[in-house]
């Protein structure tokens, strides 16, 4: 069975020699089991003494098999994001290693058990004054990271993680590099309001979220929302049909 190091230099190659040779099954055995579905196992577990995040992916066909063994995955495209953004200064969970394991990829980056996503932190009723420190700071980290020239690719609240009154990105395989103003930046914006429509925010929350943007990246909240306006439209209409009407539109 193939075991090498893709990413992560002497830590990986360290961290490699202690894994099983049955790493998705051993994970929800020893690790704190997050997710689990047909091709991914997600837990907190330890490697080399430290707390990690560590996602497994499992291979769902012999063409991925083969994809993995050439370094090519969602596993490596969200470690590259991972070093990429932290090189730009954008807060991210440090991206440790990727290791290939026999027939699937694990990704391994710094755990943050204390961690929880604005998604979470909302629905557990959150004070007013922090709902709008962590809507404010997400307006700020959104365009810090657009500013930087990249597109998160699936900016929904739960890959926002609130730690130390600051937010950390996850959730990176779908990170692209693109130019400021990018349609798929624009895209980010539509689909953190969904989130927000969907879980009710007040539109004087939510304006919170886009004056922060605005005065980070000197674009008018009015061009904002005529940015996002067409794929937020598109994003509800799917989300309709998956969920039926929830919420109500805050622009």
């Amino acid at each position: 069975m193939s075991r090498r190091v893709l990413r992560g230099g002497d830590w990986a190659a360290e961290a490699l020699a202690q894994l099983p040779y049955d790493t998705g099954a051993a994970l929800q055995v020893h690790g704190r089991l997050l997710k689990r579905d047909r091709h991914s196992v997600v837990a907190l577990g330890e490697l080399q003494g430290e707390t990690c995040y560590l996602k497994f992916y499992a291979a769902k066909n012999l063409l991925q098999r083969g994809l993995f063994a050439l370094g090519r995955g969602r596993a490596i495209d969200a470690y590259d994001a991972a070093a990429a953004l932290t090189q730009a200064g954008i807060a991210v969970p440090l991206a440790k290693a990727c290791l290939l394991l026999g027939d699937g990829l694990l990704l391994a980056t710094e755990g943050m058990p204390d961690a929880q996503d604005l998604k979470a932190v909302w629905v557990q009723g959150a004070p007013a004054a922090l709902r709008q420190q962590m809507l404010q700071a997400a307006g700020e980290t959104l365009a810090a990271l657009h500013a930087a020239g990249f597109a998160h690719g699936d900016c929904k609240w739960s890959n926002l993680l609130w730690e130390q009154n600051r937010f950390f990105l996850v959730d990176l395989e779908a990170v692209v590099r693109c130019p400021k103003g990018d349609r798929r930046q624009a895209r980010d914006l539509a689909r953190f309001t969904l989130n927000a429509e969907d879980l009710g925010v007040e539109p004087r929350a939510y304006q919170h979220f886009l004056d922060a943007y605005s005065g980070c990246s000197s674009i008018s909240s009015a061009d904002l929302v005529e940015q996002m306006r067409g794929d937020l439209t598109r994003l509800r209409a799917r989300h309709r049909e998956k969920y039926g009407e929830r919420g109500a539109r805050l622009i």
